[in-house]
């Protein structure tokens, strides 16, 4: 993953900075599968209607976002998500100074599942996965062999027990608190706040508080 702190807790409004009558974007990952970018808008500034031939998933990290989508209007607030389906006519304006991430996915010949969530409907992320006592859940929103999106809540106590992964692995704490080892490093995660898991690099976690988490997997495409 490009332009992120590795190894270290990150808030996403120092990497893409919402100024004052700019628009400021950072590129994450891409391939020709996919992109990942994360924005900033300063209050005001806007993206004219467009048609795109992918599907697009835009998450509110601060502020709020309204997007015209088809024949509705969705204002979308902070830890708020919207899936749009491949060619579905919209256009994006800042309401307040907003940071958001933006996910491109191209339909090439490879399958992928992306039907756990609504589309062209505003959601909560956090909402769409409960924590349960004593258990760990997870429930994937996007899978392919060079990206996966998934949720997953831990009640307080439970572990992920030290593994790797093949590609980098960006953990996006939703709600509550979490322990993350990566190598012999410990760190403190809380709401809010995101790290990035190197490829290759062992790697754990522990609920310090029940939490929910996004976490994204970037591979290096085949």
């Amino acid at each position: 993953m490009r332009d992120l702190p590795i190894g270290q807790v990150f808030d996403w409004e120092d990497v893409a900075i919402a100024m004052p009558d700019q628009i400021i974007s950072s590129a994450i990952a891409e391939n020709d599968q996919f992109d990942f970018t994360v924005f900033g808008f300063g209050a005001g500034e806007s993206i004219s209607t467009e048609i795109v031939n992918t599907s697009k998933l835009i998450y509110v990290l601060s502020g709020q976002l309204m997007i015209e989508h088809g024949d509705r209007l969705s204002l979308l607030e902070v830890g708020e998500l919207l899936f749009l389906e491949e060619g579905v006519r919209h256009a994006i304006e800042a309401k307040t100074h907003t940071v958001f991430q933006q996910i491109h996915i191209y339909q090439k010949e490879e399958k992928y599942m992306i039907n756990k969530i609504p589309h062209n409907e505003t959601m909560n992320l956090a909402d769409q996965i409960d924590v349960l006592p004593n258990k760990k859940a997870s429930k994937a929103l996007v899978q392919r062999k060079d990206l996966t999106l998934t949720l997953f809540a831990l009640d307080a106590g439970q572990q992920i027990a030290k593994h790797t992964a093949t590609g980098d692995a960006l953990v996006q704490i939703l709600e509550g608190e979490a322990g993350i080892t990566i190598d012999e490093k410990d760190f403190v995660v809380r709401a809010g706040e995101s790290i990035v898991m190197p490829a290759e690099i062992p790697h754990a976690l522990e609920a310090i508080t029940a939490f929910k988490m996004l976490l994204t997997v970037v591979k290096a495409s085949e």
